[in-house]
C-alpha cells in the first residue's frame, strides 16, 4: 500500500513538471490558406507545418479555400468560433476578406496576414515580401533584354488579389511608365493557373505574332505560358519572366528556356507567420511588418536558389 502511494505521489509530481517541459499550454493556430492548387501557396503551407512540427506547444488547424473568397471567410468565422488563439491568413481577396480582419479583432484574436495582404490594414502583423518589388525586377529585367522597343502581354493572377495589384504597380513603374516603346498588346487574368495561362497565350501567339516578352505574375502561369511558346517553336523569339521561383521554373530558368524568374521565400515566409502568431497568441509584440525581400533569379545564379522553396 505504501508503495502505490509513492507511486501515485511520484506520477503527480512528474506530471506537472511533463506538462511544463513539453510546453504546458497548447496554442491553437488557425491557418486559412487561399489555394493549395497554387504551387507556391502550397509551399507556404507546408513549410507552415514543418514550423508547427517543431513547436509542440502550437495546435495547427488549416483550411483551403480552394480560390473561394465567400469560403475563406466562412473558414475563418469557424476559428472565430473555435476560439483559436491566434489567426494566419493568406487572403484570396484583399477587399473582399477585410471583414476577416474585423472578425478576429472584435474577438480579440491576433491575425497575421502572410504572403498577401487585405485592404483592411487593422491586422496585427503581415510577413512576407513586397509585391510591388517582385513587378520591379521583372521590369528592369525586361527592358536589359529587349532595350527600349518590343510588344509584351502580361498574364495577371485573379484581380483585386495584392500580389496582381501590386505587381502590376512595379511592372508600371520600372518598364511600361518609363519605355514608350514597351507596347502592352494584351493582359489577362489567368489566376494563377498554368493550364489557363497555356491556353490563354496559345490564343496570343496566334492573334499577336509580333509578341517578344510574356510577363508572368507568378511561375505557374509562366510555365503554362513557356509550354504553349515551346510548342509554337517560339523559344527563341519570346522571353518568359515569372516570380515565385518554385522548382520547375527554376529549371526552366537553368535550362535558358526562361529568361528569370524571381525568388520569393515560402519558408521564410511560413515560418516567420507561425513564428509571430505564437508570440502574438502568448501576449507578444512584433512589428506591424516582417518584410523578406525578393531575389531576381537568371541562368547566372539559379543554382543557389535549387532547393530552397521545396524539397
Amino acid at each position: 500500500m505504501k508503495r502505490r502511494i509513492a507511486a501515485l505521489v511520484l506520477v503527480l509530481v512528474v506530471m506537472p513538471f511533463a506538462m511544463f517541459a513539453a510546453g504546458g499550454k497548447t496554442y491553437k493556430i488557425g491557418v486559412a490558406m487561399k489555394d493549395l492548387s497554387d504551387q507556391f501557396v502550397k509551399n507556404i503551407a507546408d513549410a507552415v507545418k514543418e514550423r508547427a512540427a517543431q513547436l509542440p506547444e502550437v495546435q495547427l488547424i488549416m483550411t483551403d479555400a480552394q480560390g473561394d473568397m465567400n469560403k475563406q471567410l466562412a473558414q475563418v468565422e469557424n476559428f472565430v468560433a473555435q476560439k483559436v488563439d491566434a489567426v494566419i491568413l493568406n487572403a484570396q481577396d484583399a477587399s473582399g476578406l477585410g471583414s476577416a480582419v474585423d472578425l478576429c479583432k472584435k474577438a480579440h484574436i491576433p491575425i497575421i496576414e502572410c504572403n498577401t495582404l487585405t485592404s483592411n490594414t487593422n491586422y496585427d502583423v503581415y510577413v512576407g515580401s513586397d509585391d510591388v518589388d517582385a513587378g520591379k525586377i521583372q521590369g528592369e529585367y525586361v527592358k536589359k533584354i529587349l532595350g527600349t522597343q518590343g510588344d509584351i502581354a502580361i498574364l495577371h493572377g485573379p484581380i483585386g488579389q495584392s500580389g496582381e495589384i501590386k505587381r502590376k504597380q512595379g511592372l508600371k513603374a520600372t518598364l511600361l511608365d518609363t519605355t514608350p516603346g514597351i507596347k502592352v498588346l494584351a493582359e489577362q487574368t489567368a489566376n494563377w493557373k498554368r493550364d489557363q495561362a497555356m491556353s490563354i497565350t496559345e490564343d496570343w501567339l496566334q492573334r499577336f505574332p509580333s509578341i517578344k516578352a510574356i510577363c508572368a505574375q507568378n511561375d505557374d502561369m509562366a510555365m503554362g505560358a513557356l509550354a504553349a511558346v515551346e510548342a509554337a517553336g517560339k523559344l527563341n523569339s519570346v522571353i518568359i519572366v515569372g516570380v515565385d521561383a518554385i522548382p520547375d521554373a527554376l529549371a526552366a530558368v537553368r535550362d535558358g528556356k526562361m529568361a528569370c524568374t524571381v525568388f520569393q521565400d515560402s519558408k521564410g515566409q511560413a515560418a516567420g507567420s507561425v513564428d509571430v502568431a505564437l508570440k502574438l497568441a502568448k501576449g507578444g509584440n512584433s512589428p506591424k511588418e516582417v518584410m523578406i525581400p525578393f531575389q531576381l533569379v537568371t541562368k547566372d545564379n539559379v543554382d543557389k536558389f535549387i532547393g530552397k522553396n521545396a524539397k
